[in-house]
Parts: C-alpha cells; sequence; structure tokens
C-alpha cells in the first residue's frame, strides 16, 4: 500500500481489518449476561454481551492468551474502543451520515477478496463458529459512517498547496543517504490528568502482551488511537528529524525488531517498534565499473623535480598520442612501463582517492591526466565503463500530498474525537 491512500480507506480498512477477526467463537451469552448494562453512552445502552463479545474478537485476533488475567488486562481498553465507537456512530448519524446495505455488503465482500474467499464465505466461516451476523454488520456500519463522516466534514477544510510539496521534495533531496526507520506504533490518546496514569498502566499491559506472543498490529487495530490504526500501525519510513522532539533520543538507539517503552508525548503515550533501518532516497543505479589500462613510469625516490617533469611530460605525450586501447598497450612496452598495461575491472568506489580523481569523469575509450604516485607517473586510459547514470529515488508529488493530507486529517480526527468525547455523557457500570 502506497502513501496515496486516503483516510477515507485507511478508516474502513481499520473497519475491515477488525471485522476480519470476527473468527473466533461467541459462546452463547446468558440472559442474565444480555441484559446487565456495561456502560451508558448518551442514553444509549453497550451491555455486558456486548463487551464479552469484542474481547473474545481482541483475544482471537491479537493472539492472546484466552485467560482471566488476560481478560482483566484489557477489559477497561476493550470497552473504551467501544464507547469510542458507539460515540462515532452517534456523530454520524447527527450529522446525517447514512450507510446503506450496499455498502456493508461491498465492505464483506473486499474482506473476502483480501482473504481469497469464495463468495459468501465469510458469512459461512461466521456462522460455523457461531458470531452473530448482526454483530459483524454492525461494526462494519459504525467504522464506515465515521470514514464518511470525516471525510465530509475535515478532508474538504484541508488543502495543501504546491509550495508545501516543493519544500517536503528538497527537505529529502537535502537528506539523501541519511538514515531513515521504518516505525509502527500504538498511540493511546490522554485526554484529561486525571486519565494519564490509567494509560500509561494500558501502554505498559500492551507491552507485556506483544512480548508474551501478541501481535503488533492486531494491538494496533484493536486499541491504537491513532489514524495509522488501520494498518495496523504502520507509520511508514520516518526520518529522525521528522519525528516528534521526545522521539528523536529514543528512536536512533533501538534494533531492528525492538519496542520501545511507552513514551509519553503531547496526544498521550506511545509505543514504538522500529521494523527496518535504511538509506533515503539512495540512486537506484548500478556501481559504476571502469576497465583500466595503465602505462607507469617509475622514478627514483631521490628523483629531481626536472625528472619528475621529464616523466609527467612523456605521460601527457602518451596521452595525446594513443587513439586506443591497443595502442596504449603497444605505448606501454615502447617506453618501457614496468608494470602490466593491463588493470582490469574495479569499481569507481573501490579505487584510491587519488585515482578515483583523475578517472571518475573519464569516458570510455579516453585517458586521464598524469597523476604523480609513490614511485613514479601514472597515465590511465578507460577502456570500458559500464553503470551509473541512475536518478535518485524520490516519491511523487501525488504521494507526498497524499502523505501530508494523511497526517492533517489524522490530527483533526483525533481532535474532533476528543470534543466529542468531552460533550458526551458516559456511564460506565461494568
Amino acid at each position: 500500500m502506497t502513501m496515496a491512500m486516503t483516510f477515507r480507506t485507511s478508516a474502513i480498512a481499520m473497519t475491515l481489518c477488525a471485522a476480519m477477526a470476527v473468527f473466533a467463537t461467541l459462546a452463547p451469552a446468558k440472559a442474565q449476561s444480555v441484559q446487565r448494562i456495561a456502560a451508558i453512552v448518551n442514553d444509549e445502552l453497550i451491555t455486558a454481551y456486548d463487551l464479552e463479545s469484542r474481547i473474545r474478537l481482541v483475544l482471537f485476533s491479537t493472539r492472546l492468551p484466552d485467560n482471566v488475567d488476560t481478560r482483566r488486562r484489557i477489559r477497561n481498553q476493550v470497552l473504551r474502543t467501544l464507547i469510542d465507537e458507539r460515540l462515532q456512530f452517534q456523530e454520524a448519524k447527527r450529522r446525517n451520515i447514512s450507510v446503506s446495505n450496499r455498502d456493508i455488503e461491498r465492505a464483506k465482500l473486499t474482506i473476502e477478496k483480501q482473504n481469497n474467499m469464495p463468495k459468501g464465505g465469510l458469512e459461512r466461516i461466521l456462522k460455523e463458529n457461531r458470531v452473530p451476523l448482526a454483530a459483524m454488520d454492525a461494526q462494519l456500519r459504525t467504522g464506515i459512517a465515521w470514514s464518511k463522516l470525516i471525510g465530509r466534514r475535515i478532508r474538504p477544510r484541508i488543502t495543501i498547496g504546491e509550495d508545501e510539496i516543493d519544500e517536503a521534495l528538497a527537505h529529502i533531496k537535502n537528506r539523501q543517504g541519511q538514515t531513515e526507520y521504518q516505525l509502527s506504533e500504538v498511540l493511546l490518546a490522554v485526554d484529561g490528568p486525571d486519565e494519564e496514569a490509567n494509560v500509561r498502566r494500558t501502554a505498559e499491559r500492551i507491552i507485556d502482551q506483544v512480548k508474551n506472543g501478541a501481535r503488533f498490529s492486531a494491538i494496533a487495530r484493536q486499541f491504537s488511537q491513532s489514524a495509522t490504526a488501520a494498518v495496523g500501525g504502520d507509520l511508514g519510513w520516518i526520518h529522525e528529524a521528522e519525528l516528534d522532539r521526545t522521539l528523536r533520543d529514543i528512536v536512533p538507539g533501538m534494533a531492528e525488531g525492538a519496542m520501545s517503552s511507552p513514551i509519553k508525548t503531547v496526544t498521550g503515550y506511545r509505543i514504538l517498534r522500529l521494523e527496518g533501518i535504511r538509506k533515503i532516497a539512495q540512486s537506484d543505479a548500478k556501481p559504476v565499473m571502469l576497465d583500466l589500462r595503465q602505462i607507469f613510469l617509475p622514478l627514483p625516490g631521490t628523483a629531481a623535480p626536472v625528472d619528475i617533469e621529464a616523466q609527467i611530460d612523456l605521460a601527457k605525450t602518451v596521452r595525446d598520442t594513443a587513439t586506443s586501447c591497443v595502442d596504449f598497450g603497444n605505448l606501454a612496452k615502447e617506453v618501457g612501463s614496468p608494470r602490466p598495461p593491463n588493470l582490469g575491472k574495479f569499481a569507481l568506489t573501490d579505487l584510491s582517492p587519488a585515482i578515483r580523481a583523475v578517472v571518475k569523469d573519464v569516458d570510455a575509450g579516453k585517458i586521464s591526466d598524469p597523476v604523480k604516485t609513490p614511485g613514479g607517473v601514472l597515465v590511465l586510459m578507460v577502456c570500458g565503463r559500464e553503470g551509473g547514470g541512475g536518478e535518485i529515488k524520490l516519491p511523487e508529488r501525488d504521494d507526498i500530498a497524499d502523505r501530508l493530507m494523511q497526517d492533517r486529517m489524522s490530527l483533526s480526527a483525533r481532535r474532533y474525537m476528543r470534543d466529542i468525547r468531552l460533550a458526551a455523557v458516559i456511564d460506565i457500570r461494568a
């Protein structure tokens, strides 16, 4: 998936990924469990059965062990996710966002294609595992509604100027050859000082769960409150200078595959995992290979300046006389060069700095200027030149624009959700 992915696509993908995990067996709830209230969100109920169903989904999708301790550790975060989803659907409904049955069916077809299932295969698997189809439909409907809402209310308010794209490209060019990092994240938002301690504990539990075998990407899809949750927390490739200030002292010291401790940021707590390290905007060119011939004109260590100058003049005569590699080889014999004329093939980068400097711009079939070396004067002929000519790998302008749009929409969506929470009446009973 490229940076060209829109926020709407990301949000739908988040919903689809979560729905894909609903392959776990949901045990029938007892009558009293169905009627117990876990939370009230603006007069709408989240039942204990809703919570139990989602816990089972999370356990399945993250590969966490299904035991009392695990359930206790994840319960509060799962309930918070359900509350947020309920708020999202309520806000979408208030803004007259509708989701058709056709939207739901298209989402199911997408899940089936992504998992190489035949048409209707998703519903069959759900039935076999006693997962209520209505529960999956409701989850899909919420995700699609929220993505439509974000696309309608936030997307039109954001513009990416050509000057911003130019600036981003300039940054990439200036950082050519520098290190960048492929990162994944889990973001747990802190909406008020009274939440900070609980959120940090949740972050620490998530780290423990991943260390004990849980999939980081599945955890991100279920719990992360960033738009990157849609793609398993994938942040893509990021230069150190583009990291939050609080992260710049952490990421460079991480090993590939390592996971950070909870990191406090302005928005909450982040958990990072370093997926890879590479150099920025490297050339896609093949290494420059040179097929070299040489004539070496020796000088004693005590040679007088006039003798040195005489050998340099002789080397220039050779340079101006030879018209082919054959001529060059014959001249080597005539002037008494003590070294074999055929040096062979070398990568330009493997040559000594002094030699590299005189041949790096010499075309095939041409002879270098003489170069003074320890022990004599050297003149080189480039009989063959291969490789080079590649261009710097830079992202397309549309990709950069989409990345900038994605970042701003993600930030705006988090702020939007924060405001919705602050205005809501939430009564947690469980």
